[in-house]
């Protein structure tokens, strides 16, 4: 049993370290539609770094890593992120929650080369959930991302979300 934990351990060190070593590409400019293809991998990593990063443990970084994302999503001519209120329920106890769900989407979107809306809000959710409950420290306590925990749990995510988005 303690050479799994073990293993385990050191599995999950090396993926940290991997995910606080990632370097934001230097003079990243968007302005034709290929500009945005080139950088999605880059953005994918953004994302899996700002996932992994305890929230404010590097505020100089986290500010360009999430200015870099936010450039790339606003002037992406295929991936189209919708904020609905009903869906983002959670913005206003932790706005910075806003983010994450728009990264989560993206990623989605990037990984899966579609948009399609049901499975973006789920992304997104489950990316706020998963980044609330490894900040919770730092972040305000949500009833309505508390909710959203719940309707996981039970396996109605999807099923809720349709309802909504539909």
């Amino acid at each position: 049993m303690k050479k799994y934990i073990y293993t385990a351990l050191i599995i999950l060190s090396n993926i940290q370290l991997f995910c606080q070593e990632f370097e934001l590409p230097e003079k990243y400019e968007f302005k034709e539609k290929q500009d945005y293809v080139d950088y999605e991998e880059d953005v994918i990593k953004a994302i899996d770094w700002i996932f992994a990063t305890p929230i404010h443990s590097n505020k100089e970084k986290e500010k360009a890593v999430h200015g870099f994302i936010i450039s790339w999503i606003t002037g992406s001519p295929t991936v189209t992120v919708e904020i609905k209120p009903e869906i983002v329920t959670f913005m206003e106890t932790n706005p910075e929650l806003m983010v994450i769900f728009m990264y989560g989407w993206t990623k989605y979107a990037i990984e899966y080369k579609e948009n399609n809306k049901i499975q973006g809000n789920m992304k997104g959710i489950e990316a706020a959930i998963d980044f609330y409950n490894a900040n919770k420290n730092a972040l305000e306590k949500d009833k309505n991302l508390e909710k959203y925990i719940k309707i996981k749990e039970r396996g109605e995510l999807e099923e809720y979300v349709t309802k909504v988005v539909k």
